[in-house]
């Protein structure tokens, strides 16, 4: 399976969160929400990166959080 950075963002798919922190991007960046159609999410990502620096949105921080994350299931432990 690819990563989910490699999934494009097709907005008849996405999740109203999605749209929303697509459509944010646009605002921010100074696009059109139509130019990012098809964007691999990893490359929104790295753009929402860079345009929001420090104030980056929860969406992205969240998003990243879960992609950072092992596939490698934790341990049971003694159940």
């Amino acid at each position: 399976m690819d990563s989910a950075a490699d999934h494009e963002f097709i907005p008849r798919n996405a999740s109203p969160a999605l749209k929303a922190a697509i459509a944010e991007l646009a605002a921010k960046s100074g696009r059109l929400e139509s130019e990012f159609a098809g964007i691999r999410l990893g490359d929104a990502y790295n753009l929402a990166v860079e345009v929001f620096g420090d104030e980056l949105p929860e969406f992205w921080r969240i998003w990243n959080s879960w992609n950072d994350m092992s596939d490698t299931p934790a341990a049971w432990g003694d159940l």
